[in-house]
């Protein structure tokens, strides 16, 4: 006996597709974090094992000060607007 999802609702279809996607990208992700553990070693070829968590680290806080930047950015511009006094009235 052959297990076959198309003999499903789409419900179930939905959901096997979310869990095979799921572990297809947690699969992906393990095997690009090998990777970068043994493509960042050290100079005689020993892993270094700081190493990915430097960059995932370094990329963390470059895209927090970016968002930061961003907010703040677009605080003051809001504010600029609001404090300029200008009213707009909507006709009919």
């Amino acid at each position: 006996m052959s297990y076959r999802v198309n003999d499903h609702s789409p419900d179930t279809k939905r959901r096997a597709l979310i869990a095979l996607s799921s572990a297809s990208t947690l699969a992906i992700v393990a095997l690009w974090i090998v990777y970068m553990q043994y493509s960042l070693g050290t100079p005689d070829g020993t892993p270094e094992t700081s190493s990915v968590a430097t960059v995932f680290a370094s990329g963390i806080d470059s895209i927090i000060h970016i968002v930061r930047t961003g907010l703040v950015n677009s605080y003051m511009y809001f504010h600029a607007l609001a404090s300029d006094g200008v009213t707009y009235t909507i006709q009919k």
